[in-house]
Parts: C-alpha cells; structure tokens; sequence
C-alpha cells in the first residue's frame, strides 16, 4: 500500500502528532510506503533522525500564486500510484486535491479525510452558503472519513453512514508499559498556545486566583505567550501579587523529556479553552497520571476522562465553575499516586497510536 500524505504546512512538531504519527505506524507496523508531501516550512526536521525514522518525506516547490497549486499538480501527476491519498480538514485544499485524485486515482484508490474537527466546525458544514457546500462535496468525496471525537463522529455517521469512523488521536511512549512511579505535587498544569482566544488563558488565571486562598497549590503555564495578553498578565499580577510566587510561566517546552516532567509532578491538567478540535495534550497529561478538569468546548475530554471518574468538564467560560473544581480537588483527601497509575493504565489501554491505527489500518484495506 502506498500511502500519502499531502499537508503542505508541516513542520517538525506535527511529525509526533496525527499528521506524522498515523503514516509513521502504518509504515513501521504494516509496511505500508508512507510518504509526507509539504512544503518545506523548516530548515530541519529532527524528528526524522530518531522519532519517526524511516518516514519519507517530499518537498514540494512553492507557487507564488496559491499554496494550492503545487499541491494539485502533484495530486494530479501520482494519483494513479497513490494507494490512500490523505488530506487534512475540510477545506477548499481538500476539496481540490480530492476532485483530482477522483478522476485520475486508481479504481482501487482511495480518499481519506481526516476532519480535525471541533464544535464550530461542525455547524460550519451544516451552512447554506458556498463555504458550507464545499465542507459537504469534500465529505462526499472521500472514501474514508476520521473524526477524533464520538460525539461528532455520531452526528456524522447519520448523514454520511459506514464511511465515518471514529480515530481518535493518540500518544507515542517508548516505555514499554504505563508510567507507574509520579512524584505528585500540589501543581496545575496547563500545556499551550497562552493568550489566545481559544485557550481562555485569562479564565483559567481568573480562576486559580478564586481557588488559591489558604492553600499553597502552584498554577505552571508552559508554553508560548501571545504579545497581546503580557498586558493582561501584568495588570493581573499587580492585583495578585500574593500570588506572584505561585503562578509559574516556563515559556515553550520542546524537549520531552522535560515537558514530561512537568506532567508527572502536576496532580491536575486543565485545558480551559473555549474550542478545540481535540486536545492532543490531554493525552499526554493523562498518560502521566494527571487528573483532567476542561470545558463543553473540548469534545473529547468526554472520550478521555472516563464518564467522570478521571476528570471534571465545566461550562466554556465558566470561571466560578472551573475555580470550583480546582477547590474540590484541592480539598480532596483522595491517594493522588494511586488515582495517577489508574489513570495512567488506562489512557495506556485505550489512546496509544498503535491500536488507534491498527482500526484505521483495517478500514483502509
């Protein structure tokens, strides 16, 4: 089987997420030729030496008129030897590059979906406008349809039937068995693009701020900040200066080693944001035993936290609802490393990617 990926915005960090991951296992699993095809967004990809060895990837020259050209043609000139053309979201990229893989594929071939898709961008399929009839051909296109959430892929299995599957996303370990030793601290962790609108930054200081009245619980934000919210942070901070010691910017973490480590020691992962697709984080902090608090506007923490055993979901936006769960969990009195190796063992069982593209491995064949 021959299996491309067309995504010509990679760059080195989606080589560990689906986009790298799923032709990766499908290549080191099945033996199945997998080939990334992008254009070239990076001076290196690191990854490739280690992480994902033996993934092929081919660049593609950029067209100054659309990013959608070069990427058309190479559709167009290969179709008859791509086994499984894979595109990403529904977008009018998809929409092209899937028109042409139908008229000149192989009778074999087929067109595979993957949607990425969140709350918003489901209602944006459902509009009566030339944007949302693109969303729905692309879907008619396709062969095979992934969605990352059941509860979208339930939705969308009624209006597009067997050809929908539910993929979640998934995480890589080397470990040969679930994380079983934390070293749990009074910490809540947040893992993300910080400041943007999507994430709720400013919900989740808000937040922390109701919570952290005679306690000694710290909040550690990892990741980028947007320039804009430094403003924010600086007016928040001079009417929380108790707090000053307590609430921790690390700024990005790429190493994984050392983002782990923050995942191990933090007994709560919050991912308060007011959209997203999936929340590949989530993953990753449950697979280090942290107990998950998020929001109605991340789909799969429904999928994640195990009908509540694991997490709490709160309303978008909901700063009294969100500071509330942190007080509880703050109060609780339950074994922190006890609950952490039970959820450990199960995001181990149930969201590594080599059971995940194992399904997707059989729907393709």
């Amino acid at each position: 089987m021959v299996f491309v990926t067309l995504f010509t915005r990679l760059e080195n960090v989606h080589l560990l997420k689906d986009v790298g991951m799923i032709p990766y296992m499908l290549n080191r699993d099945y033996g199945v030729k997998s080939v990334m095809v992008s254009y070239k967004n990076e001076e290196s990809y690191p990854y490739l030496e280690k992480e994902v060895k033996g993934l092929k990837i081919q660049f593609l020259k950029k067209n100054p008129i659309s990013p959608i050209i070069a990427g058309a043609k190479y559709v167009w000139k290969n179709a008859h030897a791509i086994d499984v053309l894979n595109v990403y979201h529904l977008n009018l990229s998809s929409f092209v590059y899937l028109l042409i893989y139908k008229f000149r594929k192989k009778p074999e071939g087929k067109g595979y979906l993957k949607l990425d898709m969140d709350l918003n961008g489901y209602r944006r399929l459902l509009m009566w406008n030339p944007v949302g009839f693109i969303k729905r051909m692309t879907m008619k296109l396709a062969d095979v349809i992934s969605v990352e959430t059941t509860v979208i892929s339930e939705w969308l299995e009624k209006k597009y039937g067997s050809k929908v599957i539910y993929i979640p996303n998934g995480f890589y370990s080397d470990d040969e068995k679930p994380v079983n030793e934390f070293g749990k601290e009074n910490i809540i962790l947040t893992v993300g693009n910080l400041g943007t609108y999507p994430k709720a930054t400013d919900v989740l200081l808000n937040a922390f701020a109701g919570a952290a009245a005679q306690n000694d619980w710290k909040l550690v934000l990892v990741g980028p900040i947007e320039p804009s919210f430094r403003g924010f942070i600086d007016s928040f901070m001079a009417r929380h200066a108790d707090l000053k010691d307590r609430i921790i910017f690390t700024g990005p973490i790429t190493d994984k080693k050392e983002l782990n480590s923050y995942y191990r020691k933090a007994k709560i992962f919050t991912l308060p944001s007011r959209s997203e697709s999936f929340g590949i984080v989530l993953l990753e902090a449950a697979a280090n035993g942290d107990f998950l608090v998020t929001t109605t506007g991340v789909p799969a923490g429904r999928d994640i936290y195990n009908d509540g055993k694991f997490g709490y979901i709160v309303p978008v936006d909901d700063t009294m609802a969100l500071s509330g769960s942190f007080v509880r969990l703050m109060n609780s009195e339950a074994d922190w490393e006890a609950r952490a190796v039970e959820i450990a063992d199960y995001t181990w069982h149930d969201f590594r990617w080599e059971p995940i593209v194992a399904k997707l491995y059989e729907k393709l064949r």
